[in-house]
């Protein structure tokens, strides 16, 4: 389970709001916000090169350094807005962090190993879930969770939320049961209906078509 590294990102006060915000993306610059629990929101921007080298260091959920003016101090991008047609970023969250106080934040998984029972052809691994939602200490944030599947032999073993190695410290986020499943092996079913019988000297119909049904 890897640990991330702290990147620094430098902010700026944002004076220009709602609709003259577009102005800010003309001229290369991202709008955001700043808040989070005793923190009185603060609009800001940040130059849309800056964040986007940001992204090419971050894996999965990243503390960043945040500068403003003259300070720094740790936050998570929370919510990123995008353009539904461009992909291009609108708008930034971004949720200041108290190192002492527990957040919760979204983690991916990373599914390692191989299935006995997808190798021998008895099904394929489903994969139910690409992240999960987990509550830990800012420094206890990791990169991603690993996820061995091949504790999976046949239809019968499933890999549920408790299965999986949380950081020390660390526990399931609020609403995710640990009943829920994150892997399992999908079997398919196929089934072939019996050709009809001949009736009145006219050919036997065609067999029917197999459909795959699956089933876990």
């Amino acid at each position: 389970m890897a640990k991330k590294e702290t990147i620094a990102l430098e902010l700026m006060p944002r004076t220009l709001h709602k609709k003259k915000v577009r102005a800010l993306r003309r001229q290369g610059m991202i709008p955001g916000v700043i808040y989070g629990k005793d923190v009185e929101p603060k609009p800001v921007q940040v130059s849309k090169k800056d964040i986007e080298n940001t992204y090419k260091k971050m894996h999965g959920t990243s503390i960043i350094d945040a500068g403003l003016e003259g300070k720094t101090f740790p936050v998570l991008i929370h919510q990123v807005q995008r353009d539904n047609l461009s992909g291009s970023i609108l708008h930034i969250d971004f949720l200041s962090v108290d190192p002492k106080r527990e957040v919760t934040v979204e983690v991916p998984l990373v599914f390692v190993g191989t299935s006995p029972g997808e190798k021998e052809g008895k099904g394929k691994v489903g994969h139910e879930a690409t992240s999960i939602s987990i509550k830990c200490p800012p420094d206890k944030i990791p990169a991603e969770i690993e996820v061995d599947v091949s504790v999976i032999v046949d239809k019968h073993d499933v890999i549920h939320a408790s299965d999986l190695k949380l950081p020390e410290g660390a526990t399931l986020g609020h609403g995710v049961s640990s009943d829920k499943v994150v892997a399992h092996l999908s079997v398919g079913k196929f089934t072939e209906a019996a050709p009809a019988g001949e009736a009145g000297g006219e050919e036997a119909a065609a067999p029917g078509t197999a459909t795959p049904e699956q089933s876990s």
